[in-house]
C-alpha cells in the first residue's frame, strides 16, 4: 500500500489564535515521517496523545491514534505533562477533511498559515501553524 502525505500538513499546529473564549487550548504536530502527536489542556488537567497519520485521498487525512496519557500540566508552549494519572494504549481512528490556507484569525492583527478540519480534533477545527519544524518530542512527562 502506497503512503502518501500531504507536506502541507507537516508542522506545529496550535489552536490558541481561535481560542477566544475557550477554556482548553489544543496542538496538532505532524510530522514528516508520519508519527506525531496531539494534546489539549485546559485550568485544571491536560492529555496527550500519540499517532501516526497519511493522507488516503486528495484533501483527506487520518490520524490513527496509538497511545494517550492525561495529568496535570506545567506551562509552556506546547505545555508539559508534569504528572501522569492515566496512560495505555489508544486505538482511535480519526478520518476527515482539511484545507490549508492564508487567514486572519478573528482577534489577530497579522495572517497565519490556518489548518481547517472537518472534524473536531482535540475539541476544535482550527489550528494556526506555530512553526514547521518538528523535532520537539512534544509533552511528555518530566523526568
Amino acid at each position: 500500500m502506497l503512503v502518501m502525505r500531504d507536506e502541507n500538513l507537516v508542522g506545529f499546529w496550535d489552536s490558541s489564535p481561535y481560542d477566544y473564549g475557550a477554556m482548553e487550548s489544543s496542538w496538532v504536530c505532524l510530522r514528516r515521517d508520519g508519527t506525531g502527536w496531539t494534546a489539549v489542556a485546559n485550568t485544571g488537567s491536560a492529555a496527550v496523545s500519540q499517532l501516526t497519520w497519511d493522507c488516503p485521498g486528495d484533501g483527506e487525512v487520518e490520524l490513527r491514534y496509538n497511545w494517550t496519557a492525561s495529568g496535570s500540566w506545567a506551562p509552556g508552549t506546547p505545555f508539559i505533562l508534569a504528572e501522569i494519572d492515566e496512560e495505555g494504549p489508544y486505538d482511535e481512528l480519526v478520518r476527515t477533511r482539511y484545507s490549508v490556507g492564508t487567514e486572519t484569525p478573528p482577534m489577530e492583527d497579522a495572517p497565519v498559515t490556518a489548518l481547517h478540519l472537518d472534524e473536531k480534533v482535540e475539541f476544535i477545527h482550527r489550528f494556526a501553524l506555530i512553526t514547521r519544524e518538528t523535532d520537539h518530542p512534544g509533552p511528555a512527562a518530566e523526568d
